[in-house]
């Protein structure tokens, strides 16, 4: 399995192409309560669909009352969907004390989120305001709860359960340069489960017309079916080129070998 990682307007500078061979799944900031907006956030989400990199998104929340909340949620939905984005889930990131009842502001965020459309919503909390911010986890679809080693390198377990656990703020990806903040799965959802709905923008040539695209991956298996459940056959290395016939729904590339024909995952191969 890939890296799954969070990435802001701190990370300015990102070969997407490269970031790919590594991630999974990216959550990208729109914004620091409303009005504090993600300058790079359409850049790294044109990126990510450029690249096929699934990408869900969260907002630092600075409501200070439930009214604010739902400016907030609004102006978050909105601009997450800016120049046709469309991401595959909504985080709430609560981490600092805004208001006296967390507890109801939270709620009403996602409430509205709700209501204008999101049909996946998760919570961010800080680890050691879990218990005292006294959040309706039940509203939620998913909890994501960072907690770091002081080495970067170490997992240290979070005290409460949670779905996605920020391992390390130190983590190292291609694509970028310097520390990032990568994450875990611990809960029973599964990576397909948040990458539900994700859709290849990789175009898809034409069955009678066969095209040549390259390897991304430093080592890429050839399947003789389109799952992951197919006979290995062998591996493709990063920088060969594949001829490749059609590419389906789920994201297998039908591959011309000799007069037959096997299968790689087309999220690994860039046209050239």
């Amino acid at each position: 399995m890939g890296k799954i990682l969070d990435i802001s307007k701190w990370q300015p500078t990102v070969n997407y192409k490269a970031l790919a061979t590594e991630c999974d799944l990216a959550i990208l900031r729109v914004q620091d309560g409303s009005r504090v907006i993600d300058q790079i956030y359409t850049k790294h989400a044109t990126g990510c669909e450029n690249n096929n990199i699934p990408y869900g998104v969260y907002a630092f929340c600075r409501f200070t009352s439930v009214e604010d909340a739902k400016v907030e949620a609004r102006d978050f939905y909105k601009r997450a969907h800016v120049d046709g984005h469309k991401p595959l889930f909504f985080v709430a990131d609560v981490e600092v004390k805004t208001m006296s009842n967390m507890r109801a502001g939270t709620n009403a965020f996602i409430a509205e989120l709700r209501r204008l459309g999101a049909e996946k919503v998760g919570i961010y909390v800080a680890h050691h305001l879990h218990d005292s911010f006294n959040l309706d986890y039940s509203k939620s679809d998913f909890k994501w709860i960072p907690r770091y080693a002081a080495d970067g390198k170490s997992i240290i377990e979070p005290k409460f359960t949670c779905d996605l656990h920020q391992w390390t703020e130190k983590g190292k990806i291609a694509g970028i340069n310097g520390p990032v903040d990568l994450n875990r799965l611990t809960g029973t959802k599964s990576l397909k489960w948040f990458i539900q709905g994700h859709t290849l923008t990789v175009s898809k040539p034409s069955t009678s017309k066969v095209k040549r695209y390259t390897v991304t991956a430093d080592l890429l298996n050839i399947r003789k079916s389109p799952s992951n459940d197919g006979k290995v056959l062998g591996q493709l290395k990063k920088g060969q080129t594949v001829q490749v016939v059609s590419i389906n729904k789920d994201g297998w590339a039908k591959v011309k070998s000799n007069e037959t024909f096997v299968y790689v995952y087309a999220k690994y191969l860039v046209f050239k």
